[in-house]
């Protein structure tokens, strides 16, 4: 199962959408790559070096346009589970890497 870990401080961006329903934020990552992670499985972390502090089930995707160098952003919209939390960082781990890219599991 297809996996992502980011890092999301304070919970920045991330939105109730209706218990146990959650949108993420946006994130610099493909279509093609969200499309491959619906199913699968978010984690969000304060750090790379701590363990996930939420997370759960990537429901689906959207894109959303931003200010940003790379407009073209996604936003998650996942339900939260208990497995989602207490997650060691997997992945993509260089000191200015802020996800994880896709892994599979």
């Amino acid at each position: 199962m297809p996996s992502i870990h980011f890092i999301c401080r304070d919970r920045a961006n991330l939105h109730l959408v209706k218990h146990p329903v959650y949108d993420s934020g946006d994130w610099d990552v493909t279509p093609e790559e969200a499309a491959r992670l619906t199913g699968g499985i978010i984690y969000l972390h304060q750090t790379k070096a701590k363990l996930s502090y939420f997370g759960g089930r990537i429901d689906s995707y959207r894109t959303t346009e931003t200010g940003n160098s790379h407009r073209l952003r996604i936003v998650f919209t996942f339900t939260s589970t208990p497995e989602g939390k207490g997650v060691k960082w997997r992945g993509t781990d260089h000191p200015r890497s802020w996800t994880s890219g896709v892994v599979e599991d």
